[in-house]
């Protein structure tokens, strides 16, 4: 027998890959006269190539073997949790750093625009004050206070000397009637004088005698408008000092007061009417006694206006 041959029932030799067949008769056609048995020989297939062992198997087969009473547990890799490598740290780390110059530079971007947007508005009023200013030439009202006249405080010098002998205090109930000349030395702006929120008060050394408000007007370009303006006080107690004061100047024929005066006023430019602007007036005045038809002695008024360019 020829090695690695394999025998096979003649009816299996159908198959297409018949490498040789030994008949004894090859011509005859008597199926009497056919073998038995066909032979058919076949290549030995080659043992296939193993894939070379991976890194795990590799490990696992280098590692020792346990020892005994210890036990080796397998279970799934997605079921392992282990710490992260020190890389991801350093990752996060560099990650939050650039989250954090992002913000920081947004930040610094909005404050850099918002800056800008001040600085353009600062400019933008800038000029509009300048062109306001040279259009309309705004120039400060002027005010005078020309007599003040007083009542309520007649006998107030017959008390003062008698003041000392008699036991119950005297109350006084002054009234002031200041006449005050303002004029508008603008040619293009007009005055609106409110007389919501004015205040107009009357003292003597810083004692306060009377209280009151100004009138509400308004005063055209190049106006010049006189009124009176009155304060009133009533129950009001002196002091024995302040008899003493008052009396002493009444003799004198100099009697001061001041007038302070706080009031709004708008401002009337072209068709357009602007803001209330702060206005305080403070009159240093001297009359020559204490009744209605005093005199002035002198007198000296100061203005102030919260208004970046006015001129006096």
């Amino acid at each position: 027998m020829v090695p690695h041959g394999r025998v096979h029932p003649a009816a299996a030799t159908s198959s297409s890959d018949f490498s040789g067949e030994m008949n004894q008769s090859a011509a005859s056609s008597d199926p009497s006269s056919s073998p038995l048995y066909s032979f058919h020989f076949e290549k030995p297939v080659p043992p296939t190539a193993q894939p070379p062992p991976s890194d795990a198997l590799r490990y696992h087969q280098q590692q020792p073997p346990p020892a005994a009473g210890t036990y080796v547990v397998q279970m799934p890799k997605d079921k392992v949790f282990r710490v992260p490598p020190p890389e991801n740290a350093r990752l996060f780390q560099h990650y939050s750093r650039r989250a954090k110059r992002r913000a920081s530079c947004s930040c610094v971007r909005v404050c850099s625009w918002l800056l800008l947007a001040l600085l353009v508005l600062a400019v933008v009023l800038a000029v509009l004050a300048a062109v306001v200013y040279l259009v309309f030439k705004p120039r400060q009202p002027d005010y005078t206070l020309q007599s003040l006249a007083v009542s309520g405080l007649v006998g107030i010098l017959g008390n003062a000397s008698s003041s000392s002998s008699s036991t119950a205090p005297v109350t006084f109930s002054p009234e002031f009637d200041a006449t005050i000349r303002a004029d508008n030395p603008n040619d293009k702006i007009g005055v609106h004088y409110e007389g919501d929120g004015s205040h107009v008060a009357v003292s003597y050394g810083g004692v306060r005698l009377a209280d009151g408000a100004w009138p509400a007007f308004y005063q055209g370009p190049k106006n010049v408008t006189v009124f009176v303006a009155t304060a009133k006080g009533s129950g009001i107690r002196f002091s024995e000092r302040f008899l003493r004061e008052i009396a002493a100047d009444g003799r004198l024929r100099s009697v001061p007061f001041d007038v302070d005066i706080k009031l709004p006023v708008r401002l009337q430019l072209g068709g357009v009417k602007t803001w209330a602007v702060p206005v305080s007036v403070r009159c240093t005045v001297a009359v020559d006694r204490l009744a209605a038809d005093a005199k002035v002695v002198s007198k000296s008024c100061n203005v102030k206006v919260r208004f970046l360019f006015w001129k006096n």
